[in-house]
């Protein structure tokens, strides 16, 4: 909805111009699909967007814009990107804005469904970031692609004019343990993966591969999840690097989910999700929530394709699946952490 102080200025100017302040949001569930809006002024498709109130808040702004325009309730995990528009947009009724845009990335915990409960939009729903609906808008489309791609790499992004940003889906810090400029230079990479060849109760195996170093861990057991082996891996790689700036690079949009984009939320709730229900291998959760809290340094997380060529992600998915192969036939013994167990009991 248009705010009032709008609805005021516009009976004093007209349609002249005006600057505002505003907010978006690519909102990620815990399936990886990401909410999108049909708008009914132009008909796209688009991240839910809105003016900031005057002295709201912009992180407050944006969750109160995604409730108001689909029903979800969100938590903004980092500001993505803030850009001025180059060109001033008109509406249909001849009204002209230019605005200074802060775009935020992010979770939505639990299993919403959305609506169009102010009127705004046709209609809003989540998609596939692979599999987006058309028409949708450039801006839209491009963010999904920076934000939800395969590695994170600078991306030329148009709105008018031009801009670029690099993605950065950081783990928040305080100011102490926020890396420097000479530390980012330093900054370890790690590839994980897990791997079970039934799912669930078959054989299941763990791995992380160092990028410099070419050192490598791995595990499993004779009964597990894939699910767990991605957030065993993750776990087993935090705790092997205590120290630093950390890059941990995995195929498990869940290990990301897990481990940095709904874990606030869940924890804010007493370690529940939104609907109440209990959490799947939350033990594990806490181990990789209390790792990387305790940390000097800072963890990030990016989004690998699998099977796709990436030669440390082949490394960490051989080392994995070969140890599940290996103790399904008894030729390794199991070898997890006492969280891993304690998450696969009663499967």
């Amino acid at each position: 909805m248009t705010p009032d102080y709008i609805l005021n200025l516009r009976e004093k100017v007209g349609k002249e111009r005006l600057w505002i302040s505003a907010v978006e949001g690519m909102v990620e569930n815990e399936e990886g699909k990401i909410l999108l809006a049909k708008r009914k002024d132009d008909g796209l498709w688009c991240m839910v967007a809105g003016i900031i109130e005057p002295g709201e808040q912009p992180a407050d702004a944006i969750k109160r814009e995604v409730k108001e325009e689909t029903g979800v309730e969100c938590d903004p995990v980092f500001i993505a990107n803030v850009q001025s528009m180059d060109e001033p947009k008109v509406y249909p009724n001849g009204d002209e804005i230019l605005a200074l845009n802060i775009l935020f990335y992010c979770s939505a915990p639990g299993r919403q469904t959305p609506g169009c409960p102010d009127g705004e939009n046709e209609s809003s729903g989540w998609f596939d970031p692979t599999r987006l609906p058309s028409p949708i808008s450039l801006r839209t489309e491009k963010a999904v692609s920076c934000l939800t791609g395969a590695r994170p790499s600078p991306a030329s992004f148009l709105y008018g004019g031009k801009m670029a940003w690099e993605r950065q889906k950081s783990i928040a810090l305080p100011p102490s343990k926020a890396p420097s400029h000479e530390a980012s230079l330093s900054l370890r990479k790690v590839s994980t993966d897990g791997s079970a060849l039934s799912n669930p109760r078959g054989a299941m195996g763990w791995a992380w591969v160092d990028h410099e170093t070419g050192e490598k861990e791995s595990g499993g057991c004779r009964q597990g999840t894939n699910q767990v082996g991605e957030l065993t891996a993750v776990l087993m790689a935090l705790r092997r690097f205590k120290e630093g700036d950390l890059l941990i690079e995995t195929d498990s949009r869940y290990a990301i989910g897990c481990s940095r984009d709904w874990v606030k939320a869940w924890k804010r709730r007493g370690w529940k999700k939104n609907d109440g229900s209990e959490i799947k291998n939350l033990p594990l959760i806490q181990a990789i929530d209390k790792e990387i809290s305790q940390r000097r340094g800072s963890v990030e997380f990016a989004w690998v394709k699998g099977h796709a060529g990436d030669a440390f992600n082949e490394i960490a998915d051989s080392l994995a699946s070969g140890y599940a192969k290996d103790v399904a036939k008894g030729a390794r013994e199991d070898r997890l952490p006492e969280e891993s167990k304690s998450s696969l009991r009663g499967i």
